[in-house]
């Protein structure tokens, strides 16, 4: 992939998902003995959904007639809250 073709939507989407490999990286590096995944997994909840939203976002907001149809950023943070809270962090990471 050449970086330098990429548009300004992609590098930010490129970097945003570089600072989630990031966090998920340090969440493995500071997690625990026995707590690794758990906080990997904190880390997606944390990170992750937050870049998917920020590429859902991006997508929608880039066509016009998905703007027609309600606010993808309202969607996918509703969508976002429902699907997180029903995740229980560990208390460790």
């Amino acid at each position: 992939m050449d970086f330098s073709k990429l548009s300004d939507r992609e590098r930010l989407i490129a970097e945003q998902a570089v600072q989630t490999l990031r966090a998920l990286d340090k969440a493995a590096d500071d997690a625990p003995h026995g707590q690794g995944l758990a906080c990997m997994e904190a880390a997606i909840h944390d990170q992750g959904f937050e870049l998917l939203r920020a590429i859902m976002t991006s997508t929608a907001s880039a066509r016009s007639e998905a703007q027609k149809k309600g606010s993808a950023s309202a969607a996918a943070a509703t969508a976002g809250r429902t699907a997180s809270s029903k995740h229980v962090r560990p208390g460790r990471c």
